[in-house]
Order: C-alpha cells, then sequence, then structure tokens
C-alpha cells in the first residue's frame, strides 16, 4: 500500500506520513482487529490532549479528541470532552454543531444530565424548534435539582411559550418560577422575570398588570444593583409607555435602557433597546434617527 510523505517544516518533528487516497485509507482501517483499532484511537486522543495540553485554542481540537475517545471506548472521558466542544461551538454561534456535540455528550452518559438537557433546550430555542426545547427543559427538570434550577428552568419553558404567543401558559410557568425563589428567598432572577412576564401580559392586552409586573421589575433590579435586570426593566417600561402613546417616559426608559445595555457583553440586550427606541422614534416622526437606530440593531443581530 503506497503511503505518501508529507513535508513538515519544523525540523524539530520526524516527517509526517499520509495515504494518498481515501479508500487506501478505509481498507487499512478496516482490516485492523476491532482491539487495535480502539488502542490506536486512544494514543492519537492521548497524543492531541499532551500536545495541547495548555493551551487556549484546545476548543478547536476539542471535538476531534472526542471522537477518538469514543472509537477508544473511552465514553466518560468522550463524552467530556464532546461538551467542551459543544461549549466552544456554542462560543462562536454555531448552534446546529453545538447541538450535536451536546446530544453525543447526553448519549454517552455524561453525569451532568441536568445541565446538557438545558442547554440542548437553549440551542432549540435558538433554532426556533420549540416544542423539542420545552421537551429539553422538561427532561431537564426530571433530575434530583435544587430549587434555584428548577426556577430557572420553569423560566425558561415560560419565555418559550411566550414566544409561541400561548400567554397563559407563559405566565403559569413564570408564577411557578417566581414562587420557587420565594422559598429559598433568593431575588436575583425574580426581577428578569417580572420583566418576562410583563412583555407576556402586554402582549395578551393586559395592560395594566404589565405595568405593575414592569415596575417590579425595576424596583428589584435596583435593589440588586443588576445592570442586565435594569436594562431589561427599562426596555419593557419603554414598550408600555410606546404603546401607551407616552412618548416623552417611552423615550426616557429606553434611551436608559440602551444607556444601561452599552456596559454589557450581551449583544441581545442592546440589540432589544436599539429595536425598541427605533419604534420609538418611527412613532415620534423622527424617521431618520429610527433608521439608523433599526440598522445598529441589525448588524448587531
Amino acid at each position: 500500500i503506497q503511503v505518501q510523505r508529507r513535508h513538515n517544516r519544523s525540523a524539530e518533528h520526524s516527517p509526517i506520513y499520509d495515504f494518498c487516497h481515501e479508500k487506501l485509507r478505509n481498507l487499512v482501517y478496516d482490516e485492523i482487529t476491532l482491539a487495535r483499532r480502539r488502542l490506536l484511537h486512544r494514543r492519537i486522543a492521548e497524543a492531541l490532549v499532551t500536545r495541547l495540553r495548555g493551551q487556549r485554542e484546545i476548543g478547536t481540537f476539542a471535538s476531534q479528541i472526542a471522537r477518538h475517545f469514543q472509537s477508544a471506548g473511552n465514553r466518560e472521558t468522550a463524552a467530556q470532552y464532546f461538551l467542551q466542544a459543544g461549549e466552544y461551538a456554542r462560543g462562536l454561534y454555531a448552534h446546529i454543531e453545538a447541538l450535536v456535540h451536546f446530544q453525543t455528550a447526553l448519549s454517552l452518559g455524561h453525569p451532568d444530565a441536568t445541565y446538557l438537557h438545558e442547554a440542548i433546550g437553549d440551542l432549540h430555542t435558538f433554532l426556533g424548534a420549540y416544542k423539542a426545547a420545552l421537551n429539553s427543559y422538561k427532561a431537564a427538570e426530571t433530575q434530583d435539582i435544587p430549587a434555584h434550577i428548577c426556577a430557572r428552568l420553569e423560566h425558561k419553558q415560560g419565555k418559550v411559550y411566550e414566544r409561541r404567543g400561548r400567554w397563559e401558559e407563559a405566565e403559569e410557568h413564570f408564577a411557578t418560577a417566581l414562587a420557587l425563589l420565594d422559598q429559598i428567598a433568593s431575588t436575583e432572577e425574580q426581577a428578569h422575570i417580572y420583566a418576562d412576564w410583563s412583555l407576556s401580559a402586554h402582549h395578551h392586552s393586559q395592560i395594566e398588570q404589565a405595568l405593575d409586573l414592569a415596575q417590579r421589575a425595576l424596583d428589584l433590579a435596583e435593589g440588586t444593583n443588576d445592570t442586565r435586570a435594569q436594562a431589561q426593566a427599562h426596555n419593557m417600561l419603554g414598550i408600555l409607555a410606546n404603546s401607551r402613546g407616552d412618548m416623552t417616559k417611552a423615550h426616557f426608559y429606553l434611551e436608559r435602557s440602551l444607556e444601561l445595555a452599552e456596559h454589557l457583553q450581551d449583544a441581545s440586550i442592546r440589540a432589544a433597546a436599539l429595536n425598541n427606541l427605533a419604534l420609538a422614534c418611527k412613532a415620534n416622526g423622527d424617521i431618520v434617527r429610527a433608521i439608523t437606530l433599526t440598522e445598529t440593531a441589525l448588524a448587531l443581530c
């Protein structure tokens, strides 16, 4: 069988050899015994891990290492690297690739099933697969988890139902999430839940309830000094003011939301503030600024 020598620019390393045709590679691979095949996969995985130890770019090779450990029959270690590969892909907004990695880690028996189910649900939400997202969040809740994580999952289910226009179901999940947080005297996430519930009530034409919930969100956010929650609450109050035609308050709240969002590493919060401020500018007749704000929001998206 012909083997092609590839030039290695680094004089410190041995020459690299590769097959000159993929069919030759497949033939040799198929002829190797399973035990030998697993041994070679394990050696490759370990060599990659050793070579990349302490280097930041290991994330780019995590899926390759995971597949070699999987082929070597080391399911536990493969699952850990598939999780790492999923996180790396998710950080690059490669949602489909991240989804496959997380699902593989879960199928290989990764011990943190709750985290993986939740991460898979988040990705399904991004991709618009809302039924699959709800199933994943519900699967996460079947695990033995503390109340604050259960509350977070209930909150996320509420947001999915809100996206689907099922306001009453959304509000049921928001109420459940808040009740769970009340049991453990936790206020950290409550402002975000109240803001999301306010949006659902607004879409459900429950204007007074939406205003009350948004104000609660702002009070809690300011009490805990949560910049993200403050930006979200101001954004919601701006939306409500705009819907009532109170343009002075709409601009005040939305400008403040945008100002707060500028200090966050969260493009979605800033894009929302830009978009809603653009709508307020449009309603006020300032079309030029509305277009500029919308273009900036679209660039972030």
